[in-house]
């Protein structure tokens, strides 16, 4: 947008009306005192018609005082050449405009404001296009994010998920020498459910299965599906006495579920206690071995790990 000039010279009238009517855009210029408009360019009369003293807020915009957003008032005491920028949506033609608007001396001295008014609504209906369209992104970016760490069919956590809890719950244990558990969760003969009533019948017990660990857990507990018929529970701030407890309650609660054309299904659970200095590939190996000792105890019940093993 070109700057406006603060005019002094009054041998420049003729010349700068010349150059002041073929500007493409609509140009005014407003006594600071009585807010009549002094001039008009051609664009701006193609608007206003014939300004005949006319005040700038009844010629432009139709109102009988003046406009709220006006700038006049943070000029009076300004210094010559001030200049404000800024947007504006005039309801009398349903456009965006940015006015650039600049103390001058009129030719005659008295002070008076030049504004410049550039047509902006279709790079408005750009902008608000654009920010919607991020704002679209944004969404489906956080529901890609959403699904890149939730198992489709159980709908909690998945493997990615539980990988990344289990690096953040041992990283807090470390720095706060606070317990972590993690217990290990193994449906109880699932594949004679699935040869017997079909995959989509043992789908529906994952579900059921994953619902009934959500609504079982503790606020601070984090749960998902490792795999197969098998999840996992991390329980921080929880030793493994206080996990086993845990896990006694989902196994129960799996237990008492009357499962949809299955009926009853249990599981069995390993439980484990994390050791300093332990990996988390560790730690899931003591939950996994701790799982196999309950199933061949007969299935249906918890088991505890020992000590760390070495690796």
């Amino acid at each position: 947008m070109p700057s406006p000039l603060v005019f002094t010279n009054p041998a420049m009238p003729e010349y700068w009306a010349s150059a002041f009517d073929v500007v493409p855009f609509p140009i005014y210029v407003v006594d600071m005192q009585t807010l009549e408009l002094i001039n008009v360019n051609r664009a701006m009369r193609k608007r206003t018609g014939e300004i005949d003293g006319r005040k700038c807020y009844e010629a432009i915009y139709g109102k009988d005082k003046p406009c709220a957003f006006c700038a006049i008032g943070n000029m009076q005491n300004g210094e010559m050449g001030q200049t404000v920028i800024f947007e504006h949506f005039n309801d009398t033609d349903d456009r965006w405009y940015q006015l650039q608007e600049t103390r001058i001396a009129w030719f005659d001295g008295r002070p008076a404001k030049y504004s410049i008014a550039v047509d902006v609504t279709q790079l408005k209906g750009a902008q608000n296009a654009l920010a919607e369209a991020h704002a679209d992104l944004a969404i489906k970016n956080r529901e890609l994010e959403r699904l890149t760490v939730t198992d489709s069919l159980t709908g909690i956590g998945n493997r990615r998920h539980l990988t990344a809890v289990l690096d953040h719950e041992l990283a807090s244990a470390r720095r706060s020498h606070l317990p972590l558990s993690v217990l290990l969760i193994d449906v109880d003969r699932f594949k004679q459910v699935n040869d017997t009533f079909g995959h989509q019948t043992g789908d529906s017990v994952l579900a059921q299965v994953a619902g009934i660990i959500v609504r079982n857990i503790r606020a601070t507990d984090a749960a998902g599906r490792w795999g197969g018929e098998e999840f996992i529970v991390a329980c921080p701030g929880t030793s493994a006495q206080a996990g086993a407890a845990v896990a006694e309650k989902l196994r129960a609660a799996i237990a008492a579920h009357a499962f949809p054309t299955v009926g009853s299904i249990t599981c069995s659970i390993g439980v484990a206690e994390w050791a300093e200095g332990e990996t988390a590939g560790l730690l899931l190996a003591r939950a996994d071995a701790a799982l196999y000792v309950a199933k061949g105890a007969g299935r249906n019940r918890t088991s505890v790990a020992g000590g760390p093993l070495s690796g």
